[in-house]
């Protein structure tokens, strides 16, 4: 970091909404962004607080933070993925913050 830069805590540039909802022949990504300096990791935890760890061919999280559902068989639906509560937690050496619920129901 430059000596002219100060480190700044993370403000969110996008938050995650309310709700999404979609259907498991389409899927859908959950966008959340984040600034700060130095700029901040974002993750995603689920309504236990846990971290939101990618499922192969269910869930995963792409490099810039958006949380992905791709596509996925009746069969694969699981309700504590599909159908549940989302916090989107951007954090830097300075500080964290964590986005409101987002409700996630796909089926």
């Amino acid at each position: 970091m430059d000596c002219g830069e100060e480190e700044s805590g993370p403000r969110f540039r996008a938050e995650p909404p309310f709700r999404i909802e979609f259907s498991n022949s389409s899927g859908a990504e959950v966008r959340c962004s984040a600034d700060g300096a130095p700029p901040p990791r974002i993750s995603w935890q689920n309504r236990e607080g846990a971290n939101a760890r990618d499922i192969p061919g269910i869930r995963y999280m792409r490099s810039d933070g958006t949380l992905v559902f791709p596509p996925f068989s009746r069969e694969d639906y699981r309700q504590d993925v599909h159908d549940t509560l989302y916090q989107c937690l951007a954090s830097n050496n300075v500080g964290a913050i964590i986005s409101k619920e987002t409700h996630v129901r796909g089926g």
